[in-house]
């Protein structure tokens, strides 16, 4: 659990909210973009508005010439005097001739007369920066004699038909300055009150915006206490709500984590439980084996001394001192055969070696050798499989899982009881059963025989129980095989199957 106290004090150390520090934000940028649009229009709008008045003036000027070329023209001269007119332009046409110049045409801001011109010429030494120069006409920026104020004027001379003209264009440097002047106090205006609408919604709009974020602090608030009831409800559709989805994962993560984390230490108690039962049945196993062992042992080196002592002075009694030997050397040699076999294959060292076969051919020859055991015991031993089936598969894990099938079968069969061997093709392999008639098994146990530490039968009767090696190997081998091994108990007996 995390601490009230560290988490007040957490709170203490925070500045200032994600809202405010929006608005700030978006305030102090949009006022350095006002102050740098502003500083560019102070040092380049004005040398953008000569720049435009310059070729306009230059349009002029050419339409001018033009009126020189043709003074009848009256849509002429009105589309130049519109033109003159919005822009300031004032335009001066005189012509030459013996008495002088005499004026043809002015228009807007040409109340000055032609004879003006001509004091231009009187004053060669009169300040004046000079844009443009040619042959026939030039255009340059001065102070007005008379105003005092600097003009941009272009001066020149057309030939034409009916004569020499000069013209002269004037145009105030005061307008260029006053509509660049205009223009910053409006940028200044409309920023100041853009800024100030923008500081507002911002404000307003990043109310909106940050309810989503309290809300994910509010939750991982209570993620930090272990409390995963709330999640996060928002519907933005943005990288907010992805991030609210992944805690509301997260959350659910954790809590499914905590609980198999608590489950886990409720159940650490039954896992070191069936811990202490797998040793204590690993124990039981090694009793069983030892047992299995001390028995035949004891046979085989009693009558190996009698053997060795002369107590045999007849051949048969030799020969069945010396079968009693065999047979008990061949049972210490299937246990520990089975033993080993089984650690291979549950080791992993096994792998199945799968070849075709015909498992009827396999089935008649593994039962063949239990004929004369039946006639022995007085049981009965049925084979039903077709004449042929054939299947891909392991010819000594089949031979191991039949093996144990029949010597259990025959093992535990009542006395003239049946045993059948069945076979019949499934899909994909085969389907082994092999039935034989006697107890049952007691359906506790049904589950458990297949594993190596469990006997039923504590006596060590003809019950079933024993030590289990056996069906071991073969829920093993049908395994290996990739196939599974079953029992269940039927009218007057048991039946085990192995799907190969």
């Amino acid at each position: 659990m995390t601490n009230p106290e560290a988490n007040n004090e957490a709170k203490t150390r925070r500045g200032l909210s994600f809202r405010a520090k929006s608005t700030l934000i978006f305030v102090g940028l949009f006022a350095l973009l006002i102050a740098v649009l502003w500083l560019i229009n102070s040092i380049y709008l004005q040398k953008y508005y000569l720049r435009q008045q310059l070729a306009c003036l230059e349009d002029t000027r050419r339409q001018v010439e033009e009126l020189a070329m043709d003074p009848d023209d009256e849509d002429l001269e009105l589309r130049l005097t519109l033109q003159c007119e919005s822009s300031g332009i004032a335009a001066v046409l005189a012509q030459e001739s013996r008495q002088g110049y005499y004026l043809i045409v002015f228009t807007a801001g040409g109340e000055r007369g032609p004879w003006q011109m001509w004091g231009r010429e009187n004053e060669p030494n009169r300040p004046q920066t000079v844009f443009k120069k040619t042959e026939h006409y030039i255009i340059t920026q001065a102070a007005d004699p008379v105003t005092r104020s600097d003009k941009i004027e272009c001066t020149g001379t057309v030939s034409a038909d009916s004569g020499e003209y000069l013209y002269l264009l004037s145009l105030p440097m005061a307008r260029i300055e006053e509509s660049a002047e205009i223009s910053n106090r409006f940028l200044l205006m409309i920023g100041a009150g853009v800024l100030a609408l923008g500081a507002v919604l911002v404000f307003l709009f990043t109310r909106r915006m940050t309810e989503p974020i309290l809300a994910l602090d509010r939750l991982s608030q209570k993620m930090a206490d272990l409390d995963f009831s709330e999640r996060f409800e928002g519907r933005s559709g943005d990288e907010i709500q992805t991030l609210g989805e992944n805690i509301n994962h997260l959350s659910d993560r954790l809590e499914t984590t905590i609980s198999d984390l608590t489950q886990a230490n409720l159940t650490l108690e039954e896992d070191v439980r069936e811990k202490e039962e797998e040793n204590r049945r690993r124990t039981e196993l090694l009793a069983n084996i030892s047992h299995e062992l001390k028995t035949p042992i004891a046979l085989i080196q009693g009558y190996a001394e009698g053997l060795r002592d002369g107590m045999c002075e007849d051949e048969e009694t030799r020969v069945r001192y010396s079968d009693i030997i065999l047979d008990e050397a061949n049972r210490m040699n299937r246990l520990v055969r089975q033993l080993l076999s089984l650690n291979e294959m549950e080791s992993g060292g096994m792998k199945a070696d799968k070849t075709a076969l015909d498992l009827s051919v396999l089935i008649r020859e593994m039962t063949a050798p239990y004929q004369g055991k039946a006639a022995e015991t007085g049981a009965r031993l049925e084979v039903d499989v077709p004449e042929h089936l054939p299947v891909v598969s392991d010819e000594l894990l089949l031979e191991q899982i039949l093996q144990n099938y029949l010597s259990n079968a025959f093992h535990y069969v009542k006395d003239g009881g049946l045993v059948r061997v069945s076979a019949a093709p499934q899909e994909g392999g085969a389907l082994i059963s092999v039935y034989n008639e006697g107890e049952p098994i007691p359906e506790e146990a049904l589950e458990q025989v297949w594993n190596k530490f469990y006997k039923v039968d504590k006596a060590r009767t003809r019950a079933y129980g024993g030590s289990g090696i056996g069906l071991s190997v073969v829920k093993a081998a049908a395994e290996l095989l990739g196939g599974r091994c079953g029992v269940e108990n039927r009218d007057g007996g048991v039946v085990f199957t192995a799907r190969i």
